[in-house]
């Protein structure tokens, strides 16, 4: 993930500016981990979007994947094929993940998502992330003007680029009706927390609370009590789950992980800390974790997924 650090509101951050215009991006998949393939959005797309994502499990062969707390809500539509080619599908809201867990997806499925950033969710998903913490539900019952809809054109598709499409399309058009519904109003967008939360991400997680206020001119207390009100999570805390990724990223692209040299460049006091945040955060030790997600099977993905650029042009 990038995003930029200035206080500065700027279409990455966010502005209207940015809505709806497709610009030119890199697809290609930027973070792999057995059958999951993680890309970037879209360009114009990125004011609100961390990535879009795919799972892909092998035809009888059993996955277990943990699932690592991640503070961000995917649209996700999962589907699971027959003996007729048919199967069945549906559209979930996977809300933020506080805690972490097992997973274990049914053989021969696939999950195609977009990850939304936590302050975008009410306006791009009409949702508040809160709400559905640990949880998963059926879009279509949680919002049914929107996730019906887009749940019957999703079970039309036939590949998980095909899935990519519709996914992008759908946030491309409520960006622009959430624009042109603010301007109708007269009501800003919530700048304060949105440049918050990007310079959060953009130092992965490195960020001081007083490093944080200072620049956007309000106090540490203001900070965290508009943050904890449209996301449901302190800055102090996402920063903490944003450092882990970052961790867990350098990590995972190692041929043998460092953890004293990845506690240094992540800013952690020592190796022993960083071991005690990732089993908090994770439920595991380092090594157990590594060698849990190298075990993962890969999956027959490449139809899916290395179309993602072709998916959203």
């Amino acid at each position: 993930m990038t995003a930029k650090s200035s206080a500065k509101f700027s279409p990455t951050n966010g502005d209207d500016v940015s809505f709806g215009r497709e610009q030119p991006r890199r697809a290609e998949p930027d973070h792999a981990i057995g059958g999951y393939r993680e890309s970037p959005p879209p360009a114009d797309l990125a004011f609100g979007v961390e990535a879009q994502w795919t799972h892909e499990t092998a035809p009888g062969r059993p996955t277990v994947h943990r699932v690592v707390p991640d503070p961000a809500v995917s649209l996700c539509f999962a589907r699971v094929a027959d003996a007729s080619g048919a199967g069945s599908s549906r559209l979930l809201l996977i809300g933020p993940v506080a805690h972490a867990r097992m997973f274990t997806p049914e053989p021969g499925s696939d999950m195609t998502a977009v990850r939304i950033k936590l302050e975008w969710c009410r306006a791009l998903l009409g949702v508040a992330p809160y709400e559905h913490e640990d949880t998963d539900h059926p879009y279509a019952v949680a919002l049914p003007a929107l996730g019906r809809p887009l749940e019957d054109r999703l079970a039309r598709t036939r590949t998980p680029a095909d899935a990519l499409r519709v996914l992008t399309e759908f946030l491309r058009v409520r960006a622009v009706a959430v624009q042109a519904a603010r301007r109708a109003a007269f009501t800003p967008a919530h700048s304060l927390v949105r440049v918050a939360m990007e310079m959060l991400r953009a130092s992965a997680g490195r960020l001081r609370s007083g490093a944080l206020s200072a620049p956007l001119g309000v106090t540490d207390r203001h900070v965290r009590r508009v943050i904890l009100a449209e996301t449901g999570i302190s800055p102090r805390h996402f920063a903490r789950v944003q450092r882990f990724h970052a961790l867990l990223r350098d990590a995972d692209r190692a041929a043998k992980p460092s953890w004293a040299a990845l506690a240094a460049q992540h800013g952690y006091a020592d190796q022993s800390h960083l071991i005690r945040e990732l089993q908090a955060l994770a439920g595991v030790t380092p090594g157990q974790m590594i060698a849990e997600r190298r075990a993962e099977p890969t999956a027959a993905w490449a139809a899916g997924v290395s179309q993602m650029v072709e998916a959203t042009d």
